[in-house]
């Protein structure tokens, strides 16, 4: 047959088309190890202590052991899942580049989100009660199989929690020359980071605008006559049938950064008083506390809502901050002791063109500090939920 016509087989292509195996020839393959699983809402350990809401977006962190392969390569995989009946299977979201001459410990591999293969459960599997999970697969793409042995399956499980009651009242006040309120960006960047970061699977929002009893320029004085204002709102609207475990919440605008007005709570309850209300300012960060995105509104409310359920400041950056709550249990206040136990996992908002990110319990810092880069430590997230749970049975 001429060259130009033979017909080119399969076996024919170049190798380079051709998926290469992760483990050399012969009689004996080593499974691949796996370093566990960890089931993360927003913040977790290695043995999955922190507690699970029902219902909230949960992600499933698989840690493969890179010097447990004989070449480098991408691989991907498959999880099983179960309640006490049959399994379900998922697949990852993505797949992670493995090098076994490049071992990177547990610890690194937490705090990036392209070192694990992520599984975002379904709701089906995140409902209240008891979860199993196992890895049932792990193969390069387009590939074969790796073994993995009889990897030890991780059992958690789900508690019901209640949701967020919130109202969030924008105070629109006069600069001099133009009405000034709050963005709706600012509101949407709010809700979104309460929803994925603070213990609760649902959230009843409600938001308005209202012409403020204040006016620029905005000083120490402001957040106080804004709360005034919130706790009159609030009465008049609870006696016409508003849920009275409603937080209300003040949004001001900070002007472009002309009229910034410094949070503050009324008061910080020691006992569940859903009725204390609290305002916080909203711009665009530019650096703030290093963030970087389109609102500072989000950690910025989650903080003084923080201190409607009780929580106190514990005292970092030093000088900068009160050490009011003498409890806090992780130096200069990070979100996890120095040894790295607790990470932290931002699942995102495409909405709102948020990726999911890892955090780094030595490099966050808990939203209740001033300091860059805020994030809820399993103290203030396991404090906010008893209060949200003795808010509720009132």
């Amino acid at each position: 047959m001429p060259a130009e016509k033979r017909r080119v087989s399969g076996y024919d292509k170049p190798a380079r088309m051709r998926p290469v195996s992760m483990f050399k020839s012969g009689p004996t393959r080593t499974a691949v190890e796996i370093r566990g699983i960890e089931v993360v809402q927003c913040v977790q350990d290695f043995a999955n202590s922190v507690d699970l809401i029902a219902g909230k977006a949960t992600i499933a962190r698989l840690y493969v052991d890179p010097v447990s392969v004989d070449r480098a390569g991408e691989i991907t995989g498959e999880i099983a899942w179960s309640r006490g009946g049959a399994e379900t299977y998922l697949p990852s979201m993505n797949t992670v580049r493995i090098d076994p001459g490049k071992p990177i410990e547990i610890g690194r591999q937490r705090t990036d989100v392209n070192a694990s293969l992520n599984f975002r459960l379904p709701c089906q599997a995140v409902a209240a009660g008891p979860l199993r999970l196992r890895l049932s697969r792990l193969f390069q793409p387009g590939g074969g199989n790796l073994p993995i042995g009889a990897p030890k399956p991780v059992d958690v499980s789900f508690r019901t929690g209640p949701p967020l009651r919130i109202r969030v009242i924008g105070l629109r006040y006069n600069n001099g020359e133009a009405a000034i309120s709050p963005a709706a960006i600012h509101f949407a960047f709010l809700k979104s980071f309460l929803l994925r970061a603070y213990p609760i699977a649902s959230i009843e929002w409600s938001q308005i605008v209202v012409d403020a009893d204040f006016r620029a320029p905005l000083n120490e004085s402001t957040a106080d006559l804004a709360n005034a204002q919130l706790a009159a709102l609030r009465s008049r609207e609870v006696s016409s049938g508003i849920d009275p475990r409603t937080h209300y919440f003040g949004l001001v605008d900070d002007d472009g950064s002309r009229n910034f007005m410094r949070g503050k709570a009324f008061t910080i309850p020691g006992t569940p008083q859903p009725d204390v209300v609290a305002s916080g300012p909203a711009g665009v960060p530019k650096g703030l506390a290093g963030d970087r995105d389109a609102s500072y509104a989000d950690w910025y409310g989650a903080h003084e809502l923080g201190h409607t359920f009780g929580r106190y400041h514990p005292g970092f950056p030093p000088g900068q901050q009160d050490a009011s709550d003498a409890n806090f249990p992780y130096e200069n206040g990070c979100i996890s002791p120095p040894d790295g136990m607790f990470a932290g996992l931002d699942v995102g908002d495409s909405a709102l063109n948020l990726a999911m990110v890892a955090l780094g319990g030595t490099e966050h810092h808990d939203v209740m500090t001033y300091a860059d880069d805020q994030w809820l430590s399993p103290y203030t997230y396991k404090a906010i939920l008893d209060r949200l749970i003795a808010e509720d049975a009132l």
